[in-house]
């Protein structure tokens, strides 16, 4: 083995245990979404306020993909969803919930539990009160109804699921 052949070779082993190294010390890594949706990355802990948390070391298998897919993120952009609900309502804010859902769409919730988010409610709704009721862009909707709901979200150009959503 000439001279040369042995020094790349040397220079490879040691590359390589310098790396494995790195790899063994490296820092945490803290990943969450803030309110307003946006993912975030840093080596220091997020805010008080954040609730989950995706915590990796690099060189580790890597995080699921949480971001959503182009087309939520241009409907999201176009056509956010809030859905308004009660403490009382249970089983149609639910079956709301569960298909927003299923489809991978991310939507803010309202709980009508002061007056100003009654008041608020009904400048978009009207009266009486009724839950669940959405908003989707400037589309509105009071009560359940999957027929009208799953309408509304194909119009705004939502996907009809989670799992057929290409990344």
């Amino acid at each position: 083995m000439s001279a040369g052949r042995l020094w790349q070779g040397l220079a490879a082993v040691v590359l390589a245990a310098a790396s494995a190294g790195a790899l063994a010390q490296a820092p945490t890594t803290y990943r969450w979404v803030d309110s307003n949706g946006r993912v975030n990355y840093s080596d220091q802990p997020p805010p008080a306020s954040i609730h989950k948390l995706d915590e990796k070391r690099y060189g580790g298998a890597p995080a699921a993909d949480t971001t959503p897919s182009y087309a939520v993120r241009q409907a999201m952009a176009n056509f956010p969803v809030a859905v308004f609900v009660t403490q009382d309502c249970q089983a149609p804010c639910n079956l709301a919930r569960d298909l927003l859902k299923r489809r991978g769409i991310p939507f803010q919730e309202h709980k009508l539990e002061s007056t100003e988010e009654v008041q608020a409610y009904r400048e978009l709704f009207g009266t009486p009160e009724q839950v669940p009721a959405i908003t989707i862009g400037r589309m509105n909707f009071k009560g359940y109804e999957t027929t009208a709901w799953e309408k509304m979200l194909d119009d705004a150009g939502y996907p009809k699921s989670a799992a057929a959503v290409p990344r």
